[in-house]
């Protein structure tokens, strides 16, 4: 697989200086994270281990903010193109010293998904040809007049250029190529100059441009401020889990997505928003053990709102590119913790109104199963090494509940598992609690646990067996 990327910085961006000011368009902050560097660590996430990095404009701005870097500063070598005020051709071919073998082209200002780069990585090429990463999604390229068109044919490039009348697909700014792209460009050479284009065109007149249709892919050009906001958006909408409950994905997300487009812009680390996630849970639980209709709404208000944050820390690691085994596992134990407090203040609020020894039994009961439960879930994780996630252990099961042979079992156990989804009960408690329903909120933690409890043993049981039989 092709492990060496080179990426053009070399340019002013001059449409987008009325935004970024004296600052390069590829150090220009999307989501808490410079332009540049997302597509480097995008880029590292695929496989990527060295960057040829081309610079012109603001070099020593580049250097000052990627040399201290320790997420990225150790695979960068960098190129300065003095003649950067020429077309990106030029550019390119500075870079020729520096490459030997097969690397991918990438624009500064293009982002992408580490799936899509991932694909065009591992896509075979032969030794004078090069590769066009194409999206055919016409109608959902955002700002499609300033888009370069392709007009392809059996997987070659035809035609390329942003005025072309006739045209299939878009060009995403993302190449796999080999050196006979040095040798195109320097036979496009004039004293002007020549643009990557020039040697793209060059190529694909031989038929030695061939295309890799994206599918459904996720990139975006950053050249206008329209752009510039698009792009964050589109990146905050991905966001979305397919593991994801109704409420989550109905209202949960909306919120969260808001809330951290603020945060990676402050000095919080996503374990920091965890912190604050549990705190405010905890909160909720104090004020539910006090039993009375205000704290108990108070109490739920908490709950819910820590529910919604629980998504916060996330959406920040995955956009920062700080996510860490350590981090899930925080994240995974103290969602648990919070669950078990407050479930236990539901139990000790009812107790203390209705004090009887079955009311202590079914709530203490309950409590115990669910902290049962939530240890042999840890365990799944641990046998499996699927990290401190639990997404990986809801994917597993889902999966097994939608096969066609799955059995009614499996089917039941996957509706009592999605409506055990904190968005879904953490909503739930909410309504009860401002209708004054004290009792169905214990009756609710009291039943669901003992549910929740046998549907994660019988299905933890199910899955480990079929990992077992999958090896």
């Amino acid at each position: 697989m092709v492990t060496t990327a080179l990426i053009i910085a070399a340019g002013a961006g001059a449409r987008l200086q009325g935004v970024t000011g004296s600052i390069p368009k590829s150090l220009f902050k999307i989501a808490g994270v410079p332009i540049i560097k997302r597509i480097i660590m995008t880029a590292k996430k695929a496989g990527i281990e060295r960057f040829v990095i081309i610079t012109g404009y603001a070099a020593d701005q580049f250097h000052d903010l990627l040399d201290h870097d320790d997420q990225v500063a150790d695979c960068i070598d960098w190129v300065h193109n003095d003649q950067w005020q020429l077309p990106n051709g030029v550019s390119t071919l500075a870079a020729r010293p520096f490459i030997d073998g097969p690397f991918a082209l990438l624009m500064a200002d293009h982002l992408f998904e580490e799936q899509t780069l991932a694909q065009l990585l591992e896509t075979p090429i032969a030794h004078d040809e090069c590769i066009l990463a194409i999206d055919r999604k016409i109608e959902t390229v955002y700002d499609l007049d300033d888009a370069t068109k392709v007009y392809d044919q059996e997987g070659r490039v035809i035609r390329i250029n942003k005025t072309l009348d006739t045209y299939n697909a878009i060009d995403t700014g993302m190449f796999l190529c080999t050196s006979v792209l040095f040798d195109a460009l320097e036979s496009s050479l004039t004293e002007d100059g020549c643009s990557l284009s020039d040697g793209m065109q060059s190529l694909a007149r031989r038929g030695k441009m061939r295309t890799f249709d994206i599918g459904t892919g996720f990139w975006q050009d950053v050249d206008t401020p329209d752009m510039l906001s698009h792009a964050e958006k589109t990146l905050l909408r991905r966001l979305r889990k397919p593991t994801d409950g109704w409420v989550s994905r109905y209202l949960n997300r909306s919120i969260s997505t808001r809330l951290s487009r603020f945060l990676v812009r402050t000095p919080l680390t996503p374990n920091h928003v965890t912190l604050i996630t549990f705190i405010t849970g905890l909160l909720g639980a104090w004020y539910v053990a006090d039993g009375t209709y205000w704290s108990v709404l108070t109490g739920a208000f908490f709950f819910q709102l820590s529910s919604i944050l629980d998504g916060c820390d996330g959406e920040v690691a995955k956009l920062t590119f700080r996510e860490s085994t350590y981090g899930s596992w925080l994240d995974t134990i103290t969602d648990n913790l919070t669950y078990v407090a407050f479930f236990a203040a539901i139990v000790w609020a009812h107790g203390q109104l209705v004090d009887t020894t079955l009311i202590w039994s079914i709530g203490i009961g309950s409590v115990s199963m669910v902290t049962a439960s939530i240890l042999v879930m840890y365990y799944y994780l641990l046998q499996t090494g699927a990290g401190g996630s639990l997404v990986r252990y809801n994917v597993a099961f889902e999966e097994h509940a939608a096969r066609p042979q799955a059995s009614l079992i499996a089917r039941t156990l996957n509706v009592l598992r999605m409506m055990s989804k904190r968005d879904f009960f953490t909503m739930l408690l909410l309504c009860f609690a401002t209708l004054d329903l004290l009792s169905w909120m214990f009756w609710m933690v009291g039943l669901g646990g003992f549910a929740m409890a046998i549907a994660v043993f019988i299905s933890t049981g199910r899955l480990l067996s079929q990992d077992r039989e999958g090896r």
